[in-house]
């Protein structure tokens, strides 16, 4: 059974709290953000396209019924967005209860390795540094609001590479690239990031889970760049994946469930059941390694 939410009980708590959700413009962030709309919460959404994420900062504003939802614009593979996108939202919001780190990039198209203007590989950078850096620069203000929570985000897909470790020589694709492979990876170190995240959070009344996201029903137009038997692969994957409405009643259960309260460093399928990731993620020393790489390439002070 999925979990439920208690909207009758909470609701007044609701509309106190200040949600970030990034990439929420389509898909499960778009529908994350809406059912955190109708719950009462002031919804942050953050899109990369205006003309897109304005059409949906309408319609949730409409089906929900809730004028606080605002609009920020950001491209998480560029650090300086990223910096901009803080720097707007300081300027109007004191308080931050929840960000959800829902962006993410998985270009089908990509053969090789294409480096954003901070000569980054554009999966990792947008997948992994880019909620590194915003969460980060963000703490302050999610320690100065705690009770609060972040939730990262990895795949379901991680279960058929148990081996797959962090390669520090190939961050960049530049030993070998495909965009299967350059996801996953970036999905594995975000699972790690949490991790060590949890640890470093620990008395600070900020919390950090992670939510693994099986085969969910994808948009098709996403894929009209792809050969026709791609597309069809994928018509064929659809019909098996859950709704993005179903996905996302998992990440707004993970920021208003008062079972959660305090709950930080898990893992969680798309149910919200505590599962656990792959034997290599639970590596400290990778880490801290990973977190001081990850410091170093946004220029991160420590």
């Amino acid at each position: 059974m999925h979990p439920r939410l208690s909207v009758s009980v909470t609701e007044m708590e609701f509309t106190r709290n200040v949600c970030m959700i990034t990439g929420a413009n389509s898909g499960i962030g778009k529908q994350a953000a809406l059912q955190l709309a109708q719950l009462g919460m002031t919804v942050v959404m953050v899109c990369r396209n205006k003309s897109r994420g304005q059409t949906a900062l309408s319609e949730i504003r409409k089906n929900s019924g809730n004028d606080r939802v605002d609009l920020l614009l950001a491209d998480l593979s560029s650090q300086k967005s990223i910096r901009q996108l803080v720097k707007t939202f300081s300027s109007s919001y004191d308080h931050l209860h929840s960000l959800i780190n829902n962006a993410a990039n998985f270009d089908y198209t990509l053969k090789k390795p294409v480096s954003t203007e901070d000569g980054i590989e554009v999966i990792f950078a947008t997948n992994h540094l880019g909620p590194f850096l915003l969460t980060n620069l963000l703490l302050d203000i999610l320690k100065g609001s705690a009770p609060s929570r972040i939730v990262n985000i990895a795949s379901k897909g991680l279960i058929t590479h148990p081996w797959l470790a962090i390669e520090f020589d190939n961050l960049n694709g530049q030993k070998k690239f495909n965009y299967s492979h350059a996801y996953y990876h970036s999905k594995l170190a975000q699972i790690m990031f949490t991790y060590e995240l949890a640890r470093r959070l620990e008395g600070t009344g900020v919390s950090v889970n992670c939510i693994r996201v099986p085969n969910v029903k994808v948009d098709l137009d996403r894929t009209g760049d792809l050969p026709w038997h791609m597309r069809y692969a994928y018509r064929m994957k659809r019909s098996f994946g859950i709704t993005p409405e179903e996905m996302a009643k998992t990440y707004v259960h993970l920021v208003t469930a008062p079972e959660m309260e305090g709950v930080s460093g898990r893992y969680f399928d798309e149910r919200a059941g505590e599962v656990k990731s792959s034997e290599k993620s639970y590596d400290r020393e990778v880490w801290k390694n990973l977190w001081d790489v990850s410091a170093q390439l946004t220029s991160l002070r420590q």
